[in-house]
């Protein structure tokens, strides 16, 4: 028995390390559901609201590295949008699977057509849908490389009409590759660094998401300049934890130990921040 698109899907998830989706089950999205019932190695996570899996799959994302929710045609995918715009602003690598009506239907203002393209521009560094079987392989990895080399949203049109159709097995390569870039700073930009921590006596460091795998440097530094530590909102999760020289956070929910000891000193030092 030929494989559907749906199969194919599932399993190029659970290939790229993806072990949830989190979703409301609807129509367009009853063969991917039964495609994951059939898989071991991933699950649907059943949630009361697409929206709830959409803020669900961004924090996985966030502590993964990679996470997935689906909706299915009409409300069912718009309501994913929140949830999306919070992932991309935050970084977080998701790819959404935006289920549609039957392709048989676009452009006839069928019952529940949206037009996924514009309704996820600005939340999305890709965002395409397939209308064949061929193009799912190609589009599906590209979907999930895009979301984690640029870190962020890839969402990923999906009629249901083509979740059901016989799998194309895909022409080129459908593996996904999570490598890192080590940045490192120039010499003569830690020489430059150095000769001001050297010239003023008030220090105070300010942190952003950047600097969020750099927590223990990012101590031991303010241990040795006695400098108070303040983060971003974004900077928080990876900053704030077994500091003693944290003050909080700036900006609107920010404290005013954080604000002060920013205006007070005599240098400030931005890691991981513009």
């Amino acid at each position: 028995m030929a494989r559907k698109v749906a199969e194919q899907l599932v399993d190029m998830l659970v290939k790229a390390g993806i072990k949830r989706i989190y979703a409301v089950t609807g129509d367009s999205l009853n063969e991917l559901n039964d495609a994951v019932r059939r898989n071991d190695d991933i699950r649907w996570i059943h949630v009361r609201h697409e929206e709830a899996g959409a803020y669900a799959a961004a924090a996985e994302a966030e502590l993964t590295g990679l996470a997935c929710c689906a909706g299915s045609s009409g409300p069912g995918h718009v309501h994913l949008i929140n949830g999306l715009y919070d992932a991309h602003r935050a970084n977080a690598p998701l790819l959404a699977i935006a289920s549609t009506c039957a392709t048989v239907e676009f452009g006839s203002s069928y019952f529940q057509e949206t037009n996924t393209t514009k309704l996820f521009d600005d939340c999305s560094h890709y965002n395409q849908i397939a209308t064949t079987p061929a193009q799912i392989p190609r589009m599906t990895q590209a979907a999930i490389q895009n979301a984690i080399q640029k870190k962020g949203v890839a969402v990923l049109g999906l009629p249901g009409d083509v979740s059901e159709m016989d799998a194309v097995e895909n022409i080129t390569s459908d593996k996904n590759y999570f490598s890192k870039a080590v940045i490192k700073p120039s010499i003569e930009d830690l020489t430059e660094l150095a000769s001001l921590i050297n010239k003023y006596r008030k220090v105070c460091i300010f942190c952003g998401i950047g600097a969020a795998e750099a927590h223990d440097e990012v101590v031991a530094l303010a241990q040795l300049l006695k400098a108070p530590v303040g983060y971003s909102f974004r900077g928080k999760m990876g900053i704030q934890y077994d500091n003693p020289y944290e003050v909080g956070m700036t900006g609107l929910l920010g404290l005013p130990s954080a604000y002060h000891s920013m205006h007070e000193c005599d240098l400030v030092i931005l890691l991981g921040t513009d």
